[in-house]
């Protein structure tokens, strides 16, 4: 089967990868889903940009949107689903759930899979697959519970990888989330610390600070990343220009763009472009 076809008319799915049927003509198709993906153990996985390498069985979650390379030798299964599908009906415990798997600002969530969680991971996918084949009335239904509980138990998963200095206090939890709210809803138009500090109604200093206080990265560096997130997505997914590269990011200038992009990732956008294009046809 390809599964490029017809892909974009359904609301979710799932399907499997390998050698004969590479991981990359599929997630072309999918760029614009929520993806959870069960890799076996070999391969490698690049999301937004960074790298790594899949030394064990384990669960890669992938945001609608976000830049998404796996390696000709990967082996697994993505499950693919849109927002209204799944969003709209989160109870709180999903929803916090769903928040810590999924996130432009996170490292990688990458959940390492021992044989009692790989598992129950496998038999929820297969229960699932098994759902999609009966196409019956309450399917839509069946998946979405499903789902949640493949959300609910990777994530219960993913605490208990986690070393106790990375899991997160409360009150620090509750303010990053604010602020990384904020930043992902106007980075296109304030690039400042000042404007962000400004809607959360306190100086720049108390938003260094606070913020500061409980994450390795400055509020500076955190809106400077998104933007350099979104412009690597746009050379890689878009045939714009640098110029309209800039321009779609809020940069009237499109030599001060080429300059801060420079700065932050040590070569040209274009050079980024093309460089990118060259290593994963290289590599796949």
């Amino acid at each position: 089967m390809n599964y490029s076809e017809n892909i974009c008319s359904k609301r979710f799915g799932i399907c499997d990868f390998g050698q004969q049927n590479p991981a990359n003509q599929i997630v072309g198709s999918l760029r614009d889903f929520v993806k959870v993906i069960f890799l076996r153990a070999g391969g490698r996985a690049s999301v937004d940009f960074t790298e790594l390498a899949i030394v064990q069985d384990g669960l890669l979650f992938v945001n609608a949107g976000q830049f998404l390379w796996l390696s000709d030798n990967t082996e697994g299964s993505i499950l693919y689903y849109n927002e209204e599908l799944y969003g709209v009906h989160l109870h709180e415990q999903a929803m916090a759930c769903d928040k810590m798997l999924f996130s432009d600002f996170r490292e990688v969530s990458f959940i390492k899979l021992n044989p009692e969680s790989f598992g129950v991971i496998y038999r929820l996918f297969e229960q699932i697959r098994d759902e999609i084949s009966q196409d019956d009335l309450n399917l839509e239904e069946m998946v979405r519970v499903l789902l949640k509980q493949v959300i609910i138990k990777s994530a219960r998963f993913y605490n208990h990888q986690l070393q106790p200095t990375q899991l997160p206090e409360a009150p620090a939890s509750c303010f990053a989330t604010l602020f990384t709210q904020l930043v992902e809803r106007n980075f296109l138009k304030y690039h400042d610390v000042a404007s962000y500090a400004n809607m959360l109604n306190i100086s720049s200093k108390a938003l260094n600070k606070r913020v500061g206080k409980y994450s390795r990265s400055s509020p500076s560096e955190i809106i400077k990343r998104r933007i350099i997130l979104e412009a690597k997505r746009l050379l890689i997914y878009t045939q714009l220009s640098v110029k309209e590269v800039s321009h779609k990011l809020g940069y009237e200038d499109p030599y001060y763009f080429t300059r801060f992009f420079s700065r932050q990732v040590k070569i040209p956008p274009q050079t980024f472009r093309m460089q990118l294009q060259n290593n994963m046809s290289a590599v796949a």
